[in-house]
């Protein structure tokens, strides 16, 4: 894995249907996404997904600890965290199997996955590969 500290220029945070997604935009306008809130909020194992990552050759080398902001009651906290490009969270994503998550999550799994096929042919029909 390639390790390596980002400092992002913009943070913000999205919400994907009841879920709070968040994203941050670094001074090279490359757009990185913590893992781990999505891989808890999956029901999945933190220690398994990473491995699975630092395994993967491609996401492996895309990897970067981004400091991330969040507000907890009155305060602000700021932490290192593992964060994969937007555009490889797809990727990350189709490497799970629903059959093999708890039952509780496996419709999640399933949404999000649904909705990156879905962004993923919009990309390819509207032409904005170039």
């Amino acid at each position: 894995m390639t390790e390596r500290t980002l400092v992002p220029v913009e943070q913000k945070t999205i919400f994907f249907y009841e879920d709070e997604i968040t994203a941050v935009r670094t001074g090279d306008n490359r757009v990185f996404v913590p893992i781990r809130p999505i891989v808890e909020r999956l029901g999945l194992s933190w220690s398994g997904q990473r491995e699975r990552i630092n395994r993967d050759r491609v996401l492996s080398e895309e990897t970067a600890t981004v400091r991330v902001t969040r507000t907890e009651g009155d305060r602000q906290i700021a932490r290192e965290l593992l964060c994969i490009p937007l555009d490889y969270l797809s990727g990350f994503l189709f490497g799970i199997s629903a059959d093999r998550v708890k039952v509780q999550y496996q419709e999640d799994v399933i949404r999000y996955q649904r909705e990156c096929y879905k962004v993923l042919s919009e990309a390819l029909s509207e032409g904005r590969l170039t």
